[in-house]
């Protein structure tokens, strides 16, 4: 009997040593589970700022581009404008001249 009682407290104490094994190593997983949290919550916000600055750069340059074709197709609008104002001008002038010569009788 003394045998068996010694046994069993034997086993008891070997429960109780493993239980705080156990009771450690969830707390070391425990850790590593918030450490690695971090640094993922970390690494997610770095690529999201990486993302962002990429957008913000490649909108920089989308804007730029058509700012550049804006500007472009303006000018070129000018142009037309200008050409067609001369081209009004001398057949305003041919139109003048032919009414001046029905109006007018020719000496």
């Amino acid at each position: 009997m003394d045998e068996r009682d010694a046994a069993i407290r034997a086993k008891l104490n070997d429960v109780k040593d493993t239980s705080g094994d156990v009771k450690q190593l969830e707390e070391q997983a425990a850790a590593v589970m918030k450490a690695a949290r971090a640094e993922i919550a970390a690494a997610l916000s770095k690529m999201k700022k990486e993302t962002q600055e990429e957008v913000e750069q490649k909108l920089a340059e989308g804007r730029k581009k058509v700012e550049a074709e804006l500007q472009e197709a303006l000018a070129s609008l000018e142009l037309q404008k200008e050409e067609t104002l001369k081209a009004l001008d001398s057949q305003i002038a041919a139109l003048s001249q032919e009414i001046v010569k029905k109006v007018l009788p020719t000496v």
